[in-house]
This record gives structure tokens, C-alpha cells and sequence, in this order.
């Protein structure tokens, strides 16, 4: 790495041996540890992040349990926006039930109406649409997301329908907690932005917590109650997305 200064004096967070100046990068607040090869942000040594930053509000989705060493944070679902969806649902799938009523009955009669068998296949790809979206929809309505540390452990469960994402890592592997943002939908001027919270263990690989948070805040908060309960110093993680 490169360095713009030769008087600052770091010591490494992962095995305390020394920084030379030659593996500081001020301009990327970053250093190297060239006994371990450990990389972590240094701007809360340089002062480009040397300010707290403010509590993140409870979100109104979420519920927060604290009793001694252990903390749960649950985060509710629901959202205004699954109204229209669920409507959309039920014209799309009451469709289908329609459509594959007939078929059946033409079976059932024997009435003459060409490949029958045309009217079961054909809609096949829109039966799946209409079952992913509608589970999906569901589980807006009914799940929960519950983060909690407990035991010595960050577990993250979905529920009470089953969705993919649950994590579950010992405390003691987390160096820093941080939000990025995931991705936009539709094009990069005009779509709905998404969040993911990440972990940044003491090993430096980066373990996605959660994802696809539709509020920065959400995020934000996560990250701050977790690391609040672990005593982990808030630094500035390169490509971190702040209020």
C-alpha cells in the first residue's frame, strides 16, 4: 500500500503487531498488517470518521428484548404495499382456477374440443408465477425476521413460512457490523433501492446477514443494536452506505 504520511503509529486489531507507515493508506483510510495480512479501516484513528453517530430510532416494525447477555431484535413484514399485490393475486390465480375448471369439465363431458391437453400445459409457466408470488405475498402478511445474540451466538431466523436466509455465527468472529446498498430495481434513476447488512468477521471475509431491506434505517438500526450489545466500536467500512 501506499502512504501520504510517515509519523502515523497503528498497531494491528487482529494481532497487535506494529503498522510500518509503508502499509497505511490515508486517502482510503485502510492498513495492511504484513505479519498477518489483516485489512481494517483506520478512520476513527485519523479522524475522518471521529464523531459518534447518532441512535438510530426504533422502526416501527420492530420489537426490541434485551434481558443481560442476551438481545432480540424482531422485524414484522408487513408492509401497506402487499394490498395491491394480494389483489393481483387473487384476479391471476382466480384466472387459473377458471381456466383449468374448463379443461376438467371437457374431460369430465368428453366434449369434442381439439387437444384437450393443450389447456393444462399451456399455462404452466403462469401457474408457477402465480404460486411464487402468492407465497410470497403470504409470508409479507405472516413472517418475521428475529435477529437475536444469544449464548455466545448471531442467529438470524425467518417465520413462521419458511424463507431462505437464516444465519447463525459465533459473537466472537465479528469484527464490525455495516449496511450496503444491495441493488435498484428498474434502472439506476428511478426504481426502488434495497439494503443488505453485512458482517465483516475477524478473518475479513464479509458474511451477508440480511438482505434486501427495502428501508436504509432497518439496516441501520440492526447494525447499531448488535454492536451496542457487543461492545464493538463503530467503524467506517469501505463501501458502507450511512444515513
Amino acid at each position: 500500500m501506499h502512504s501520504n504520511t510517515s509519523s502515523l503509529q497503528l498497531d494491528c486489531k487482529a494481532c497487535g503487531k506494529p503498522i510500518p507507515a509503508a502499509d497505511v493508506n490515508i486517502d482510503k483510510a485502510i492498513a495492511k498488517c504484513g505479519a498477518c495480512n489483516a485489512v481494517f479501516g483506520i478512520l476513527d484513528v485519523v479522524g475522518g470518521a471521529g464523531e459518534a453517530r447518532p441512535p438510530v430510532p426504533t422502526p416501527k416494525c420492530f420489537q426490541i428484548e434485551s434481558w443481560g447477555s442476551e438481545l432480540t431484535l424482531t422485524r414484522r413484514w408487513y408492509t401497506h404495499g402487499l394490498w395491491p399485490l394480494l389483489a393481483f393475486c387473487i384476479f391471476w390465480d382466480g384466472f387459473l382456477v377458471v381456466w383449468y375448471s374448463m379443461g376438467v369439465r371437457i374431460l369430465i363431458n368428453g366434449e369434442d374440443a381439439g387437444p384437450v391437453w393443450l389447456m393444462f400445459v399451456f399455462p404452466v409457466f403462469h401457474v408457477a408465477i402465480g404460486v411464487g408470488l402468492t407465497y410470497a405475498v403470504l409470508c409479507g402478511f405472516l413472517n418475521r425476521t428475529v435477529v437475536r445474540v444469544s449464548g455466545g451466538e448471531l442467529s438470524v431466523r425467518h417465520g413462521p413460512l419458511p424463507w431462505p436466509g437464516s444465519r447463525q455465527l459465533f459473537t466472537t468472529d465479528i469484527r464490525q457490523l455495516y449496511c450496503t446498498e444491495s441493488k435498484r430495481h428498474w434502472n439506476q434513476n428511478n426504481g426502488r433501492r434495497t439494503f443488505d447488512v453485512i458482517i465483516q468477521s475477524k478473518a475479513n471475509d464479509k458474511i451477508t446477514l440480511l438482505t434486501g431491506l427495502e428501508e436504509l434505517d432497518h439496516g441501520l438500526f440492526i447494525e447499531q443494536q448488535v454492536e451496542q450489545h457487543l461492545k464493538i466500536p463503530d467503524e467506517h467500512v469501505p463501501g458502507e452506505v450511512r444515513a
